[in-house]
């Protein structure tokens, strides 16, 4: 259950594949689509952490 809610893991796992994606397109791709992917992921992420937690701790 502590997992679950638990975002911290998920929040770095995003940072690092954003920062792999800036990187990867860097290098190859002229338009950026990883990074504006990865982008994307994260902001979802935080705003699940945002809107979300609150509901579940007020549940527990």
């Amino acid at each position: 259950m502590t997992l679950a809610l638990n975002f911290d893991w998920l929040t770095n796992l995003l940072a690092i594949l954003f920062v792999v994606a800036c990187l990867y397109d860097a290098r190859y791709d002229e338009y950026g689509t990883l990074t504006l992917s990865a982008a994307l992921m994260s902001l979802a992420v935080m705003a699940i952490e945002l809107f979300l937690k609150p509901a579940f701790d007020m549940a527990l």
